[in-house]
């Protein structure tokens, strides 16, 4: 079917028979509805078809633009900056310049959020906060047997994650729904950088494999330069293939497979660990261990909770929650063991804190997953309970190494 100007005019207001003619032929189509809007025409069915074609290929136009590139490259830069001056046999103080590392890839991270939206004040405020930030660590004694001097720098991560996703809501910080996609946003960057760290370490495998071949060893190069310069740049490229393929969320389909089977396995190892002489009262690998699965569990029900799950999602997310419960009572019980038995230590007094508050955590999952039948009200709900983990780590950071005298 040859497709005219007249037919697409006989039939301006039949969406169907539109849509019809779209498929038939796109490019005569397209050619058509370019003309007519060209014409400055004020017919909403030619306004309509002329966004739906051509604004996604304006959008990929300005995507691949030389400023964004350029923008990339910049921002990727700035983030190898610190490392690759790590790896220099220079007379620094490298124990401060690992403090300040991530602190320059997270700055780096909120300038990509800026960068379609520029806003001066807003960029200089985000400056600011990681400027207190960075002054903090550099005055912060160091001290490598110190426990809350670590906690601080461990703990650290969780404020920077909290200052990236203030530039992502562009200072927004009351609108949930944003808070809800940046968590999104997170779980597929991790998703896309392990990926591509994968696929980079095998090409720098073979590529040093093939430089020895010929008799040219080239590890101490590709370890201090491509390597390093990769793992920076993983998190940028990640967001820019999440950009173009927008409508592939790898973090809703994962995380709807390993919940279950999470699910199960944590299950099955809490069962097995009760007729188990390895208690995590005397053992302390069993005991971080406990920790470690407590984080995931909560990462992963948040990560769950902002997509549309099914009902039997939804139902493992509750049972996981309360096997959980379980599982944190023990870990609490055995935080306070320790302590009595062994004595206070920052580590055990963060630990305990931090047992509490996921503790709390869960409980408010289980009761609002009953409250809350609606998908979009409890995905909305889950997450007012996020900033108590921002306000802990602040405390964490910033309180602890002084009342623990920098132990």
């Amino acid at each position: 079917m040859i497709i005219t100007r007249k037919c697409i005019e006989d039939d301006i207001n039949n969406p169907f028979a539109l849509e019809i003619l779209y498929r038939n032929d796109k490019k005569s189509f397209s050619n058509i509805i370019e003309q007519m809007h060209d014409e400055a025409t004020d017919i909403f069915a030619v306004n309509f078809w002329y966004a739906r074609i051509f604004q996604k290929k304006k959008e990929q136009k300005e995507f691949f633009s030389y400023r964004q590139f350029g923008i990339l490259i910049g921002l990727i830069a700035l983030s190898w900056l610190p490392v690759k001056i790590y790896t220099l046999n220079i007379n620094l103080n490298k124990d401060i310049l690992i403090r300040i590392i991530p602190i320059v890839i997270s700055f780096a991270l909120s300038l990509f959020f800026y960068r379609n939206a520029f806003n001066l004040k807003k960029v200089l405020f985000t400056l600011l906060l990681y400027i207190v930030l960075s002054v903090y660590y550099i005055v912060l004694p160091i001290n490598q047997e110190s426990q809350s001097i670590a906690n601080s720098f461990y703990f650290g991560l969780i404020i920077l994650w909290f200052l990236v996703w203030t530039s992502y809501s562009s200072l927004r910080i009351r609108e949930v729904g944003l808070l809800s996609d940046f968590i999104l946003v997170t779980g597929e960057t991790i998703i896309w950088s392990i990926l591509f760290t994968i696929g980079g370490a095998v090409l720098v495998f073979l590529s040093i494999n093939l430089f020895k071949t010929i008799g040219i060893d080239a590890d101490k190069f590709y370890i201090n330069n491509i390597v390093t310069l990769g793992l920076c740049a993983a998190p940028f490229i990640s967001l820019l293939v999440m950009e173009m393929f927008d409508k592939t969320k790898l973090t809703a389909i994962l995380s709807k497979i390993f919940l279950p089977l999470f699910f199960v396995s944590i299950v099955v190892f809490g069962l097995v660990s009760l007729f188990s002489d390895v208690k995590p009262y005397e053992s302390r690998n069993i005991f971080i261990i406990y920790n470690i699965m407590l984080v995931i569990v909560i990462c992963l029900l948040y990560f769950v909770s902002v997509n549309n799950s099914n009902r039997f999602i939804k139902l493992c997310s509750m049972a996981l929650a309360l096997f959980t419960i379980a599982l944190d009572g023990v870990v609490l019980s055995a935080n306070i063991y320790r302590i009595t038995t062994y004595g206070a230590t920052p580590n055990k007094v963060t630990l305990l804190i931090g047992n509490v508050i996921m503790l709390v955590n869960l409980i408010y999952i289980v009761f609002i997953s009953k409250k809350y039948k609606d998908n979009a009200l409890y995905s909305k709900k889950i997450l007012y309970f996020l900033p108590a983990y921002a306000i802990f780590a602040i405390i964490v950071v910033f309180v602890f190494p002084t009342i623990f005298n920098f132990r």
